[in-house]
């Protein structure tokens, strides 16, 4: 007959092969995020049973304190070098030991010894229950040694098909992020390469959705495709970010000189009898634009997110908008005050451009133009010569607002000079040039009439014989602003 001890150890015995073999399957079968678990609850109750199978007597309950204490104690130790430098010495010791600390582990620990307490709670007779040689006794414990690898096979499969359910249902939820970031970073990235692998790792995503789980889709696959998306998606917004930025950036750039011009044509109005209405009008765009230029300064934006930063892009751009349009609408009153007729434009810079824009012209060096109008000037004086044997007789070019102002006559019905800041004198745009006395019948005039427009340089219709102020010496740029 065999003695209550005996048979303890023997089922306890049993019991360590099956937890065990679990243990070890179940690490190399499943996925990290449910093998490690896995590992730490049979290790826990693993103790308890190697603890049961040493002591026979002992109680399940006191069983599985022993082994909680002794995981416990080794899960501590790694707070300290003692377990790193047996490992080193002794590998295979990280089956016992482990290898790092983790606090998750010691919850995990808890729940094994209390399933080993209640698999030797089930499986080995206590005091008061029947002989070991009744059959009934022995018939208990034969079915729970039958159903323990059972239970095991079910709870490792509904815990398998758990954590495949549940990667799925994050891989669809990480799918739905991304194409919505696939959709909204269009034409608003750096590089389209990034766009091109978000939209092949969605497609992956989705075939791997597709598979049968288990038969196909192995566990982890869902999760490696997932954190792929994750990895691509944060890719295509740091794109966008950067993107948004250099927007940013354009369109602050692209205000600044907009705000020069309004404070420019402000400053030129003061006093000159424009309405009020359209000077308040240009100040308060000209606040708001200044206080945009200033909210999106580079180290302000370099702090924002994307949305923020495109919004800030969008502001500048109706900025821009709004004071250009307000600017506009006081360069016309202005126009309207100061411009008799209609073919002349006030212009706030008339009269004063920086030097640094003028060129002199090196046969009449007393006289300047616009500095980028003066290699078509110097070409029709290379053809005027060759065909007059002499230089283009320069009499003025360009004037500056006080030059203007000492040859205007606003009391002379008919002036021969426009009002200061209508006259595109002051824009470096025009040249007075001597035709001889024949006016527009010298062979001087014909010829340019014939030919200067082919260097950049015309007699507009206003100066012609037939014109509002006919005026044979008068030429200017074809780049001479028509409108404001």
């Amino acid at each position: 007959m065999s003695s209550p001890s005996r048979t303890a150890r023997t089922t306890a015995a049993v019991l360590v092969v099956v937890v065990t073999l679990a243990g070890l399957g179940g690490r190399a079968a499943l996925p990290e995020a449910v093998g490690a678990p896995l590992g730490d609850c049979l290790y826990a109750a693993l103790v308890v049973l190697v603890v049961a199978l040493a002591r026979p007597r002992t109680t399940p309950v006191a069983a599985a304190g022993v082994a909680l204490a002794v995981c416990a104690a080794i899960e501590l130790s790694h707070l300290t070098d003692v377990p790193a430098g047996l490992l080193e010495r002794f590998p295979l010791l990280r089956f016992v030991l482990g290898t790092t600390f983790g606090a998750p582990d010691l919850a995990w620990y808890a729940l094994g010894a209390a399933v080993g307490a209640v698999l030797l709670r089930l499986t080995t007779p206590r005091a008061t229950d029947r002989s070991p040689l009744d059959p009934a006794t022995g018939s208990r414990r034969a079915r729970a040694l039958l159903l323990l690898p059972l239970g095991v096979v079910v709870a490792a499969g509904g815990a398998l098909g758990w954590f495949v359910r549940t990667e799925e249902q994050d891989l669809t939820a990480q799918v739905a992020v991304a194409r919505g970031t696939l959709d909204d970073s269009e034409d608003r990235v750096v590089s389209d390469r990034v766009r091109t692998a978000l939209a092949g790792s969605i497609h992956d995503a989705r075939t791997v959705l597709a598979q049968t789980p288990i038969l196909d889709r192995l566990p982890g696959d869902a999760t490696r495709v997932r954190e792929r998306l994750e990895r691509d998606v944060a890719a295509v917004e740091e794109s966008r970010l950067a993107f948004a930025l250099g927007e940013a950036g354009g369109a602050r750039d692209d205000l600044e000189p907009v705000v020069r011009r309004a404070e420019q044509v402000l400053a030129a109005t003061e006093g000159l009898g424009a309405g009020e209405d359209v000077r308040s009008a240009l100040r308060a765009a000209l606040e708001s634009a200044r206080g945009e230029v200033a909210a999106t300064a580079p180290e302000r934006l370099a702090e924002a997110g994307t949305a923020e930063v495109e919004r800030a892009t969008a502001i500048l751009a109706t900025r821009r908008t709004d004071l250009h349009r307000a600017t506009r609408d006081l360069v016309t009153a202005q126009d309207a005050v100061t411009c008799p007729y209609p073919d002349q434009l006030w212009f706030p810079e008339a009269g004063r451009l920086d030097a640094a824009d003028l060129a002199p012209i090196p046969w009449a060096p007393q006289h300047s133009v616009r500095a980028d109008l003066l290699p078509g000037l110097e070409a029709l004086n290379d053809a005027y010569r060759a065909q007059f044997g002499r230089d283009l007789p320069v009499n003025s070019a360009y004037r500056t607002y006080d030059e203007q102002v000492a040859v205007y006559n606003p009391a002379d019905p008919n002036p021969l000079a426009a009002p200061p800041g209508c006259s595109n004198h002051g824009l470096g745009t025009a040249i007075d040039l001597s035709v001889g006395p024949q006016g527009f019948d010298s062979p001087q005039y014909a010829w340019l009439k014939a030919n200067g427009e082919r260097f950049g340089w015309v007699h507009p219709d206003w100066a012609g014989p037939d014109g509002r102020l006919p005026e044979p010496w008068h030429w200017q740029s074809v780049k001479t602003p028509v409108e404001h």
